[in-house]
């Protein structure tokens, strides 16, 4: 019964989905070779109670969603080895083609050649950190916990530039087991539409990402580093005498030795640098380790991230701290599907004892993922998630929840 219905619900949504305007090739009027590419998916999804929602709060338990983008592609080339291309994304599905907002989510130029490639539009920024942030757990995330006041909230571990602002990107030729990036932004608010002022109060601007990553092999270990650095100025440097400039900057290590993957990174960062609140620093640090036999991948990682808590702009009053560990294995059914399972555990720790900034959770991850054929992607995934100390009850207090996801995806 549970293979029928599977195998039901996904040719549906195939029949409905696939489209004769989704191909893959279009004529062009020029010398460019044209193509549209990317994606549509729909989701169903059910929760139990919120942790930001309080117990007299009312609440509907299940959603669908549907999201998409399509993607306009072009790409030629002269007779000295110079190529050149195009690429714009479309919100076809999702919040903002729905709510008729601004349909264009990327859009870029790029050019490359004997000097490497330049990058110029609104695109996500090229970082190299690829290493050192390996999960092995696979979580469904539909429930996660009300962390409130508590700053060390973010496990995430890259230093993002802005988003999809214009930008100008280069990356140089690969120099021996070397890969460089260098990302210039002038602007955090100017997107692929418009432009904006210049002096916006908490704004920043001209942001440098230099990156730089090294993959190569050292008798039989696999190595790969990750360095980058990144500054930010502030738009509005009258605000505040607190407003800094904002650095980052990011070490990512990965070493692989037969069926044994072990890794880990290390980030800094300023919040607030820019803005009129105080300035405070940011750490987060990672460790990861995978075994990989036959059909089975084991593997395990910790995150610690910590935020300082500032009285005024040179006086530390505490730290707030954060501590993630989880446990994943993955099942290989067959080369078209695959199993799940993981464990999480996360701590938040105020460094003033405040029961509302302090939390424990433990989130139980199962989900199916199978490739039912090119182009068309079937997962389901169940969630259990307990909770203590959330803001919205009176009085700190536990909490069960429960999280199902039944996703289909066709990509073109």
């Amino acid at each position: 019964m549970k293979k029928i219905l599977v195998g039901s619900t996904a040719l549906i949504a195939a029949g409905l989905l696939s489209a004769p305007a989704f191909a893959a090739g279009v004529e062009g009027g020029s010398n460019l070779d044209l193509s549209l590419g990317g994606d549509m998916s729909f989701k169903l999804e059910y929760m139990s109670k919120q942790p930001a929602k309080a117990d007299t709060d009312g609440q509907r338990s299940h959603n669908f969603e549907l999201d998409g983008e399509m993607h306009v592609m072009g790409d030629g080339g002269n007779d000295a080895g110079l190529t050149f291309g195009f690429e714009f994304e479309l919100e076809i599905a999702g919040a903002g083609a729905a709510a008729g907002g601004d349909m264009i989510d990327q859009n870029w130029i790029w050019v490359d050649g004997r000097f490497g490639k330049i990058t110029l539009g609104g695109t996500d920024a090229v970082e190299l950190d690829g290493n050192g942030d390996g999960e092995t757990f696979s979580g469904v995330g539909k429930l996660a916990a009300d962390t409130n006041g508590n700053e060390a909230s973010s496990f995430g571990d890259t230093i993002d530039q802005f988003g999809e602002a214009n930008k100008i990107i280069w990356e140089p030729p690969e120099m021996g087991d070397w890969q460089f990036a260098v990302n210039y932004t002038p602007d955090e608010t100017t997107d692929t539409t418009g432009t904006t002022d210049n002096d916006d109060a908490g704004g920043e601007e001209k942001d440098l990402l230099i990156a730089a990553q090294y993959s190569g092999t050292i008798g039989d270990l696999d190595i790969g580093l990750d360095i980058a650095y990144a500054t930010a100025g502030a738009e509005d440097e009258t605000a505040d005498t607190d407003i800094e400039t904002n650095k980052r900057w990011r070490l990512g290590l990965e070493i692989e030795s037969g069926d044994f993957t072990i890794g880990g990174f290390y980030k800094v960062f300023s919040e607030y640098a820019v803005d009129t609140t105080v300035t405070e620093d940011r750490q987060t640090v990672g460790v990861n380790i995978a075994y990989e036999t036959g059909a089975w991948t084991v593997g395990a990682s910790w995150i610690r991230a910590t935020a300082d808590e500032m009285t005024d702009a040179t006086t530390k009053a505490g730290e707030d701290e954060a501590t993630q560990t989880n446990f994943g294995v993955t099942y290989e059914l067959n080369d078209d599907m695959e199993m799940n399972f993981g464990w999480e555990h996360s701590k938040w720790n105020d460094d003033a004892s405040l029961a509302a900034d302090e939390n424990d959770a433990d989130s139980i991850d199962i989900q199916f993922e199978w490739d039912v054929a090119d182009g068309l992607e079937f997962d389901l995934g169940y969630q259990n998630f307990r909770y203590t100390h959330h803001d919205g009850l009176s009085t700190s207090a536990s909490r069960t929840g429960h999280a199902i996801t039944i996703f289909t995806e066709v990509t073109f």
